[in-house]
């Protein structure tokens, strides 16, 4: 059957249907009698929403919800039916609208009981005694606290281990530091007392414990002696930095804190502490971790080293394994979602046990059973996360339902998942992985058929139409069928994987800033081989539990599969034109593009127009909508006219400098800090991001630190770069840092500047560059290290002047202090982040400087730095206390400077 012949019937029927009346409304009004759960969860999700919003305490919800009563029974009573025919002719329309109002106040009582189950939950999380007595700054305790939740373990990676060497200067910081730990262990436990002076006090809370050693023998009811340093979960310190608070607050999540050794970890005897859980709790939660462990010892065992990662993340959902560079090359292929445990994993896991029971020759009874007991277990042992759990209900509803000889509809199913999770988790329900799963279930249930019911005439006779044309198929030659199916299940599935990854695009580019046209594609590719990697896991696995000597079999397999899906993601990653990197749009738009799906979806049906009108309808509006957000989203920030701005970003320790001389250009001046050995960039990319930057016109590199230039390969990859400019001799040292900048500029045809004292930077394009002057270094290098040849610049703005100095430190500092001064009141940072042995009173008395920035770690933000520093009078601003610090200088001589952590923009 052609695809015309095919619309013509579609169009026929549905006209059919509009010119007889019968579907103006009808899909509306029979949407609350066919799928009730769907009306339940969307008013439960609408109450979660209104106390997320408009937060109040449990007992006003408590109050609303009994005021829906008392309105119900008043209803209820006011709708007794009259007793004469004539009244109740005449009390018709006033009996119907007392049923509306009884809905109503129905609907109403959900409402405010779901917003109070939020607000009850917010009420939990905030009366944790420990929030009250911590600070964003690291203190030293000693805590007694219960293991809550199954041990992980994760990579040491070696930015952490180069992070704990934060003492070096920036000469050894080129030197790679190598830890002899190999993995970290990430502990959830809840406080039972915590040291306060010289006493144990006790505490309520929980708290997510890093480990700087392998203690994967602790099991959830341990008790143990913390020793360590605790601080509370800090908020955001640079613009457009995702809040970790908030990812803390749905783990229910109070403070963080770092223990150096696994010595520092003491495992108490049982009965010294009282956690008040249940005995069989614990042991079912010890059981489970030891199979999680098991199985996770297994997998390490037998899969080769390189496939170690993807093969956890894969069959147990334990990503912690993967690399920074993995993560990312499976977020700008779309493809993460693949070795997130959800519905197609849960899937393998029924349909292999399902064979399994057959070869058994179980009745249904008793398959039944066993597949609800792997599929309990297989949730257990993962983590139990929301679109695993999420896929165990709807799967057990549909077993259920076809045990029972009952009716099923899909999207019922999918609100009972929802239901309960809003029930069980409400903040969960606000996170990104549980609305991207609950959003890709839905979208796939929506693209089949989820509304069909009895037949109309046009689907009968497409039915009729199908039934001849599969007979004509039959009559075909093997080969023949094989690419008829082959093409058919192709297109098909490229349709859901389009379909997923539209109705997903506002999200994701939301959350991560990248859309990924190429996903649609790998996704199609990459599901055969998850599905069987999938299964040689599982296979692994149970193995490794059972036939340990031949566990290497199924590892093998699965091992291979999983390099052919490594190599594939990692070509389609470096595939030009298959991802973007952009500034996210305005939440308010992503509301609006869900507001009005929901919308179209409900008025669809009564479009009078052709199905291919639509569908032109359908894209326009999806086009027009992408195209105003990519316009919102990198319009660039609203900057004063003839002001020059200055963003410090809070990176630690490091130097990362956002200029801006007007609302189209940015620059950098400099872009690194200590312990990015993965050469990321990210609290320097959400800031540029935070500006609508998508485009870097040039960027400053002060001197071959690698706190001052490492992140450049990852803004290589997310922004392009007009030009480097460096002083002379940079890239003539060596080390893995310098190799990784030079490769990322060579590979994206960025060109390269020298500078030196006394000759301007010349570049296509703007002026103002005229207003930047090079003081330092001289053409031939001073005998001293980097830091001492430093590029220091000087940028007017009016009768004031920005001094970015770099590192500089003696002997430079007496050549740049022999230069002519530059006019004071200006803004300078301080070099070398605020280092005592930078010879200060020299440049402070060469500079006189009206503010002094500091970009640095928790080393600057001592005292003695500030008082160092403040010696002439001026301001002093230490990025480590106050995060990114903003600079705006007019040409009228105002001065403006913000702290984001005071005054966040």
């Amino acid at each position: 059957m052609r695809p015309a012949i095919h619309r013509g019937i579609f169009s026929f029927g549905f006209d059919f249907r509009m010119r007889q009346g019968s579907l103006s409304t009808r899909h509306l009004t029979e949407l609350p009698s066919r799928q009730p759960l769907t009306m339940f969860a969307a008013t439960g999700l609408a109450g979660l929403t209104l106390n997320h919003v408009w937060p109040q305490s449990p007992r006003v919800w408590f109050g609303a919800m009994i005021a829906m009563v008392v309105a119900w029974v008043l209803a209820w009573f006011a709708a007794t039916p009259a007793r004469s025919e004539i009244a109740r002719a005449h009390s018709r329309s006033r009996l119907k609208f007392h049923s509306r109002f009884r809905t109503a106040c129905w609907f109403g009582f959900l409402l405010f009981a779901f917003a109070g189950r939020h607000a009850l939950d917010e009420w939990q999380y905030a009366s944790a005694t420990i929030r009250e007595v911590l600070t964003y700054e690291d203190e030293p305790t000693v805590m007694v606290a219960v293991v809550d939740e199954p041990v992980r373990l994760q990579r040491d990676a070696l930015e952490n281990t180069v992070a704990r060497t934060s003492g070096l200067d920036g000469a050894r910081a080129n030197q790679t530091v190598v830890s002899d730990v190999q993995f970290q262990t990430r502990l959830i436990v809840r406080v039972v007392t915590m040291r306060r002076g010289t006493r144990q006090v006790p505490f309520t809370g929980r708290v997510m414990v890093m480990v700087d050693a392998e203690r994967e023998d602790l099991r959830p009811g341990d008790p143990v002696e913390l020793y360590g340093r605790i601080a509370a979960i800090p908020p955001p310190s640079n613009p457009g930095e995702t809040d970790q608070r908030i990812a803390a607050r749905r783990q229910n999540i109070h403070a963080r804190m770092r223990v150096g050794s696994a010595d520092q970890v003491q495992l108490l005897t049982a009965g010294k502490v009282t956690d008040g859980a249940l005995p069989w709790d614990n042991a079912l939660q010890r059981w489970l971790a030891d199979r999680a462990a098991s199985a996770r010892d297994t997998i390490l065992k037998q899969i080769e080293p390189s496939q170690r990662g993807l093969a956890l993340a894969l069959t147990l959902g334990q990503r912690d394994f993967l690399d920074r560079p993995t993560n990312e090359r499976l977020l700008v292929t779309g493809t993460a979602h693949l070795l997130s445990v959800s519905g197609l994993h849960l899937g393998i896991i029924v349909l292999l046990t399902g064979a399994v029971a057959g070869l058994l020759r179980l009745p249904i009874a008793g398959s039944v059973t066993l597949i609800v007991i792997v599929m309990l277990f297989y949730v257990a042992i993962t983590g139990a996360r929301p679109p695993v759990t999420r896929a165990a209900i709807l799967m057990s509803t549909v077993i259920l339902a076809r045990l029972l000889a009952r009716p099923h509809h899909p999207l019922n199913s999918l609100s009972l998942a929802a239901i309960i999770l809003m029930v069980w988790m409400p903040a969960e329900i606000f996170g990104i992985g549980v609305q991207l799963s609950f959003l890709a279930v839905a979208t796939l249930l929506m693209c089949g058929r989820p509304f069909s019911s009895a037949l109309t005439p046009a689907a009968e006779t497409i039915r009729v139409e199908e039934r001849f044309d599969e007979l004509a198929r039959q009559s075909q030659t093997a080969w023949r069928r094989l690419l008829s199916f082959c093409l058919s299940w192709s297109g098909r599935v490229l349709w859901y994987s389009g379909a997923v990854t539209l109705m997903a695009l506002p999200l994701v580019w939301s959350q991560f800033h990248v859309v990924s046209p190429i996903s649609v594609i790998v996704n199609v590719m990459l599901s055969p081989l998850m599905a069987l990697a999938l299964s040689a896991g599982v296979m692994t696995i149970l193995a490794g539990w059972w036939l340990p000597s031949l566990a290497w079999i199924p590892g093998g397999v699965c091992g291979k599969l999983l390099s052919i899906m490594q190599w594939m993601i990692d070509s389609a990653a470096t595939l030009p034109g298959g991802h973007f990197w952009l500034p996210s749009p305005p939440t308010i738009w992503i509301v609006v593009f869900y507001l009005g799906l929901i919308a179209w979806a409900a008025i669809r049906p009564m479009v009078t127009s052709q199905g291919i009108r639509r569908r032109v309808v359908e894209a326009g509006l999806l086009v027009s909508w992408i195209g105003i957000a990519y316009g919102v989203a990198t319009n660039p920030a609203e900057l004063p006219d003839q002001t020059l701005e200055a963003t410090f970003v809070d990176v630690g320790h490091g130097t990362a400098t956002i200029v801006r001389p007007d609302e189209k250009e940015v620059w950098l001046y400099d872009c690194g800090w200590m312990g990015n050995a993965n050469a990321t960039s990210r609290n320097i990319e959400d800031a540029l991001w935070a500006l609508g930057a998508t485009h870097i016109d040039g960027i400053f590199l002060s001197h071959a630190d690698t706190d001052h230039f490492n992140a450049l390969p990852g803004l290589a990859k997310r922004f392009s770069i007009g030009v480097i400019v460096v002083p002379p001799g940079f890239f003539e040292g060596d080390g893995f840092a310098l190799a990784q900048a030079s490769e990322a500029i060579r590979q994206h045809e960025i060109p390269v500047l020298e500078v030196h004292r006394g000759e301007r930077v010349r570049h296509t394009g703007p002026s103002w560059l005229d207003r930047v002057t090079v003081l330092h270094p001289p053409k031939e290098r001073i005998e001293a290290n980097d830091n001492a040849n430093s590029l220091v610049l000087r940028i007017d703005s009016g009768n004031r002047a920005l001094l970015l100095p770099g590192d500089l430190e003696p002997p430079g500092t007496a050549v740049l202090t022999n230069t002519p001064r530059p006019p004071p009141g200006g803004v300078m940072m301080a070099p070398h982040h605020g280092s005592l042995q930078m010879d200060a009173e020299a440049v402070l008395q060469w500079a006189r400087p009206l503010e002094t920035i500091v970009s640095g770690g928790q080393r600057a933000a001592k005292p003695e730095v500030t008082e160092m520093l403040s010696a002439a009078g001026g301001g002093v601003h230490v990025t480590s206390r106050e995060g990114a610090i903003r600079v705006r200088m007019s040409v009228e001589g105002g001065l403006q400077i913000h702290a984001f952590s005071e005054q966040p923009w």
